[in-house]
């Protein structure tokens, strides 16, 4: 049996979730598009139907995808359960439909295939057992690895057959994920560090004669902590501290509990700088960029395992960040220094936090700032392509 070229023909990055400037799907994969055309290798675009291709210049794009699961269900399918379960298949059914249309593959090819809940999981599987000429897939596990569990998703992989499996990867960018996907899905799983998509300057020792930036980058979610955020402003703006502050808040494309407590009214005066809208990639450098402070509450139910992108971008940019304790980014803190750990959820605790942080602003912003070189390398594109293409070298070339 012939081994694999060193190198893939071409890579296709599928993202179902690409379809605007929300989130960081585009400067993701437009990193990583970059970084496999440095390595040698071509890579297109895979994403949802509705994406303008000019937000990509030069880069092929191959728009197959309806499926979107930022989007709630109507209420009335919400509160009828047995509704819900037929959404479920109809989304199988559509996904399944729109891989149908995925650009024709060869054995040589590779596929990276991210945001995967388990209905996406299935039909990536399916498609490749399929596939008359199947590349080489990576697919890209995220978070809440309890949900891949049921008997159906866990034993998906043990259907397939050993040659068709041994082209297979399973990735996360997280290292406290590879441990339990593995146990749940009984197969290896490799870590691979989560990658930035724009290049910080240096972050320069900051001017204490202004009230410290404190940056809440992001749209507003529940799982990141918004509620906490708003109600620590307030808290501030009772106690007559908010001026001591200046507070950079992102509240753009807001879930359904953000969207309720921004109609219930919200703080704002001096100390308060609300952003409606999503950055360009040249703002949000700059806003990160002249920012003392990240702040990054999150909820654990998500974030816990999972990676959050803002907290690597700090890193990189050398920005100290305030984060929950046992999150993913206050366990980095916990280990390397650079920020505060708040807990989950508790305002009080998070404002205390806040009153307290100029006293130790300086030595912080220090410890992010050492940080930063090392973070670099870690979070490097190249480095994740390099890590893709090792793995794509292990897959025999043909399928016995």
């Amino acid at each position: 049996m012939k081994t694999a070229p060193a190198l893939p023909s071409h890579l296709f990055l599928a993202d179902h979730l690409l379809r605007d400037v929300v989130g960081h799907h585009l400067g993701y994969n437009l990193a990583l598009a970059d970084a496999a055309q440095n390595a040698g290798v071509p890579a297109s675009l895979v994403t949802h139907r509705a994406f303008d291709p000019s937000l990509a210049p030069g880069t092929v794009c191959h728009r197959i995808f309806r499926t979107d699961f930022r989007a709630a269900p109507p209420a009335w399918i919400a509160r009828r359960h047995h509704l819900l379960s037929l959404l479920e298949r109809w989304c199988d059914k559509r996904f399944r439909g729109d891989l149908g249309h995925f650009p024709a593959t060869t054995k040589t090819d590779a596929v990276f295939a991210q945001m995967l809940a388990p209905r996406h999981f299935l039909q990536w599987l399916r498609w490749m057992d399929a596939s008359p000429s199947p590349p080489v897939l990576f697919l890209h596990l995220g978070y809440r690895p309890g949900r891949f569990a049921p008997p159906e998703v866990a034993r998906s992989l043990e259907r397939l057959s050993p040659a068709l499996r041994n082209r297979i990867f399973l990735v996360t960018d997280s290292e406290k994920l590879v441990g339990p996907f593995a146990k749940i899905l009984r197969t290896e799983v490799h870590y691979l560090p989560h990658i930035i998509s724009y290049a910080f300057p240096p972050a320069p020792a900051r001017p204490f004669s202004r009230p410290p930036i404190i940056f809440v980058p992001g749209n507003a979610r529940r799982e990141k902590g918004f509620s906490e955020v708003v109600q620590a402003m307030e808290s501030l703006r009772k106690s007559g501290l908010l001026d001591q502050f200046h507070f950079v808040v992102q509240r753009h494309d807001p879930d359904t509990a953000c969207a309720e407590i921004l109609r219930g009214g919200i703080p704002s005066g001096k100390g308060i700088e609300w952003i409606d809208r999503p950055l360009s990639d040249t703002e949000y450098i700059e806003r990160l960029g002249r920012s003392d402070v990240i702040l990054l509450p999150y909820h654990l139910d998500c974030y816990e395992l999972r990676t959050s992108g803002i907290f690597c971008e700090a890193r990189i940019a050398g920005k100290p960040v305030i984060a929950s304790k046992s999150s993913w980014s206050g366990d980095r803190i916990s280990r390397e220094g650079g920020g505060w750990l708040v807990d989950e959820r508790d305002v009080a605790g998070l404002v205390g936090t806040l009153v307290s942080l100029t006293a130790g602003l300086s030595e912080k912003s220090e410890e992010a700032r050492a940080l930063a070189p090392d973070a670099q390398t870690e979070f490097h594109r190249d480095a994740f392509v390099a890590g893709l293409l090792k793995l794509f070298s292990r897959v025999p070339h043909g399928i016995s």
